[in-house]
């Protein structure tokens, strides 16, 4: 509101006048005079901080750009390689699919199940033939996605071929942790961006109050054409401004309720910041985790299981549910996996955009 009333005075002040002091002979008939103002002498050191500010906060905005344009890098790359192995999970399962259905005949045939089971593993192998193609699906939009994130100019799309669980090793995950953990608020680009704005605000501040004192001008000037004949006559003087109208007041008032503003905003952005170093640290930590839990434990031992349940149907030991349980179980344990990895290679960039980092 501040900074609102102190626009509106400005709108309505009414300029003030400038005083011009001459010597002259003659009356002129034709006169040229130029006057160049110092007051901006008084005024530069502020608007020269004022310029620096707004070079910090284009170089804190680039950093962050950077980092964001990694982010979207790495998030179309990754969940190509992500879609890519979904895909060849899905064909796997359908090719195993297939093999049992095969079997399932054959045993149908020879009366060793009812034609029951066997159209239950054919309807099987049909959903992941449908599965198969919807990954197929999905990978070619992944694909499409990394292209417009790399600026791809080829026609054939390209193939993303990466591990998704990058970052996971020891000594990656120990620097990652050490980059979230050293981070402070006052070195994050948002921050450091509303820092730049509150300075700059702050000597546009000191500029408007300097600008109230008034400051000659130097004049100068030729006059030509009096009564006497056509001599000339040179003028030199002094031109001062006249805080007649107004003295500056609502110019003042303006930019005061903009540096408030932007130093309230500093501390509301390290408050953000703050929180956002810790959800970072802890979604990575936590990520990582279930990542290595995903992709160490649980996926070995659904395909452990998934293929005990196979051996033990192939020779005829089991009935088809426990079959069709393992198979749905791996594909569901698959997919947590690929999610989870990619979860952390999301924390991942999140982490290097927060910090400004474009590894």
């Amino acid at each position: 509101m501040l900074r609102a009333r102190g626009t509106a005075q400005l709108l309505r002040a009414i300029p003030n006048p400038t005083a011009q002091l001459e010597t002259d002979n003659l009356a002129p008939t034709y006169k040229v005079t130029a006057v160049q103002q110092f007051g901006w002498l008084l005024r530069n050191p502020a608007e020269r901080a004022a310029g620096r500010a707004g070079v910090d906060r284009a170089r804190a905005d680039s950093t962050r750009i950077l980092a964001e344009t990694d982010r979207d890098v790495r998030l179309s790359f990754y969940s190509a390689v992500a879609a890519d192995r979904e895909l060849a999970l899905a064909l796997e399962h359908s090719l195993l699919a297939d093999s049992l259905a095969m079997m399932a005949t054959r045993r149908a045939a020879a009366g060793d199940i009812s034609d029951l089971e066997r159209d239950q593993v054919k309807l099987e192998a049909s959903r992941a033939t449908l599965a198969a193609a919807q990954s197929r699906e999905s990978a070619l939009v992944a694909r499409a996605e990394l292209a417009r994130a790399v600026a791809w100019d080829r026609d054939q799309l390209p193939i993303a071929a990466g591990a998704l669980d990058d970052g996971l090793a020891d000594g990656a995950l120990i620097e990652l942790r050490r980059l979230a953990s050293e981070a402070r608020p006052g070195t994050i680009p948002t921050v450091r961006a509303a820092i730049a704005d509150s300075t700059a605000a702050a000597a546009r501040l000191r500029s408007a109050q300097i600008a109230r004192i008034p400051f000659p001008g130097l004049l100068v000037g030729r006059e030509w054409g009096g009564i006497a004949g056509g001599g000339s006559n040179a003028i030199i003087g002094a031109a001062m401004p006249i805080p007649l109208w107004n003295f500056g007041g609502p110019a003042v008032r303006q930019a005061r309720g903009t540096a408030q503003e932007q130093a309230a905003l500093v501390a509301e952005a390290r408050l953000t910041a703050t929180a956002q170093l810790v959800a970072a640290r802890s979604r990575l930590d936590e990520r990582a985790q279930r990542a290595r839990v995903a992709r160490d434990s649980l996926l070995p031992e659904a395909r452990r299981i998934r293929a005990g349940a196979v051996r033990l149907y192939e020779s005829g030991r089991t009935s088809l549910l426990p079959v069709l349980d393992a198979l749905r179980a791996e594909r569901d344990v698959a997919r947590v996996a690929l999610a989870e990895q990619l979860a952390f290679q999301a924390a991942q960039a999140d982490l290097n955009v927060l910090i400004g980092r474009t590894p």
